[in-house]
Order: structure tokens, then C-alpha cells, then sequence
């Protein structure tokens, strides 16, 4: 899909309409759903900071190829997100669903950290992140019930598990994404989590600064 004018356009006027006046500047982790998983679903890193830019953040740094950034932003965390879900979606020609945490609550979440005493591995530790706390009906049907060696706890706008034996075969891992949940939805896990809150905390990193572990990639048809 061409990324031109019009699209730049609207994801700028979409910002400048969410824009609270001259609230002071906050960081955010921005943690994007089901991009680069498949061909069909390919944002090049680099495109995913020129859209970021193009909504007024400033700052933007990319973790990965899974969709990860932090960025500083004068909008709110409700503004921030369907700025950014209506830039990414037209630019991807699908919806893709955003979430954000602050600084504060990225670090408030590893400190409370509610399975840190059995979850030794943490590329099998997950956080399912919500943009809303979830009611006790939502996740009933994993916390209602035991799951061997797996864990899972609710805290918050987060689902912490673990998942001893790997994702790719957990019931814990599937009955969470079959969980009848409103708003966005998207897992990350713990060595992720870390890095987008060590990342935080260094507003300035030497280099760049512009992307932390991931790969060059090839920028869409159109991206100029």
C-alpha cells in the first residue's frame, strides 16, 4: 500500500485534534499487535518511526521487529493510541491494534512482577497487555481453574503467565487469547518487557538512538 500525502496528512490532522493544549511531555512504550508475523503483515521498523513521527511524537526509538517503540508525547495514552492505530491501520490497509504503557507503569509492573518467584525462564514469562482492566467475568476461564506447571495471575490492565514448557503448545497460552476481552490486546514477554523499560529510562542513548536489536529491513513499496 503507497504511504502518500493524503495518509501522512490525515495521521498528522488526527493528532493535532487529539492534542490536549500544552500538557507536559510524557514517555510511553507503544506495543503494536500482529505486525511482521507473515508476508501479508510486513512494517519495516524504520516505517514504524516515520509514522510515529508523523503523529508528533518525538524521540522514537524501535525495539525488535514485533512492533515495539518508545516515544515522548504531549497526548494522553487514549489520544496517543488511535493516533497511532489510524496512521499504522491506513498504512498496513488493515486495523492494527495499539497499546501503551508510561515509564511509570512499565517500571511498576516489573517491580510488582507477580510471578517473578517460579518464572525462571523470562522468554516464558508473559504479559498480556489490555488498554482496560479486564472484569472478573472476562477472565474467569483461566483463573477459575488450575493449569498443571503453568501459571497465571491478573493484575491490573496485565495478564502475567508462565508458560514452563514454551507458548507454542500451552492451554494456559491459547485460553488467554480465547479470552472474551474488550479493547486492545497484545502479549509480550519478560526480556521484552525489560528492554522497553531500560530503554525508558535512557531517554538519550549513545548512537542513534533510533532502534535497539532488530535487523535492518526493507522499507514498503512507496516509503520515501
Amino acid at each position: 500500500m503507497r504511504r502518500d500525502g493524503g495518509s501522512k496528512g490525515r495521521a498528522r490532522a488526527s493528532a493535532r485534534t487529539a492534542r490536549p493544549g500544552r500538557s507536559p511531555a510524557i514517555r510511553f512504550a507503544i506495543l503494536l499487535r500482529g505486525v511482521n508475523v507473515g508476508a501479508r503483515n510486513a512494517l519495516p521498523m524504520a516505517d514504524l518511526r516515520a509514522l510515529l513521527g508523523d503523529v508528533g511524537c518525538t524521540g522514537v526509538r524501535t525495539l525488535l521487529q514485533s512492533g515495539n517503540a518508545v516515544v515522548e508525547t504531549r497526548l494522553g495514552e487514549r489520544e496517543l493510541t488511535r493516533a497511532v492505530e489510524a496512521a499504522v491501520s491506513e498504512r498496513m490497509g488493515r486495523h492494527v491494534a495499539v497499546t501503551a504503557r508510561t515509564a511509570r507503569e512499565l517500571r511498576a509492573i516489573l517491580e510488582a512482577n507477580p510471578l517473578g518467584a517460579v518464572a525462571s525462564d523470562p522468554a516464558r514469562s508473559c504479559v498480556t497487555f489490555l488498554s482496560a482492566a479486564p472484569s472478573v467475568a472476562e477472565v474467569a476461564p483461566v483463573v477459575g481453574r488450575g493449569w498443571g506447571p503453568e501459571m497465571v495471575r491478573v493484575a491490573g490492565r496485565e495478564i502475567h503467565a508462565w508458560h514452563p514448557d514454551g507458548q507454542a503448545r500451552s492451554p494456559l497460552a491459547e485460553a488467554i487469547a480465547r479470552l472474551p476481552l474488550g479493547g486492545t490486546v497484545t502479549t509480550r514477554n519478560w526480556n521484552t518487557v525489560v528492554k522497553l523499560a531500560a530503554m525508558l529510562d535512557d531517554p538519550n542513548p549513545p548512537g542513534d538512538g533510533k532502534k535497539a536489536g532488530e535487523r535492518p529491513g526493507r522499507s514498503l513499496p512507496g516509503k520515501r
